[in-house]
């Protein structure tokens, strides 16, 4: 009786920390578009004229699995215009808070 009670404790663990494990890897996808967020608009504010490659290369690969049109806009943008890759971003952020559930009130 009491390893049963011991064994449903250790099962409850499992399953509470389960769920958090899953919440933490649902945000990533928020948290990696916010860093890029602050990076970009860093760069506006420090004028520089074009993203780097890298960190374009970056915003590629994160923002081909949240929308190809949004993927495509950035493919045009061959001047990696700060402006033009904040904007992509900030809808790649609507996307990805409209696809997450809410949370009961």
């Amino acid at each position: 009786m009491l390893s049963e009670a011991i064994e449903e404790i250790h099962r409850g663990y499992q399953m509470a920390e389960d769920r958090r494990q899953a919440e933490l890897r649902r945000r990533a996808g928020v948290r990696q578009l916010d860093s890029f967020l602050l990076q970009v608009e860093n760069l506006i504010e420090g004028r520089h004229a074009a993203i780097p490659e890298s960190l374009m290369d970056e915003i590629m690969r994160f923002v081909r699995p949240v929308s190809r049109k949004l993927h495509r806009v950035l493919s045009r943008n061959v001047t990696r215009d700060p402006v033009r890759v904040l904007d992509v971003l900030f809808d790649a952020q609507e996307l990805l808070r409209a696809r997450q559930p809410r949370l009961a009130a």
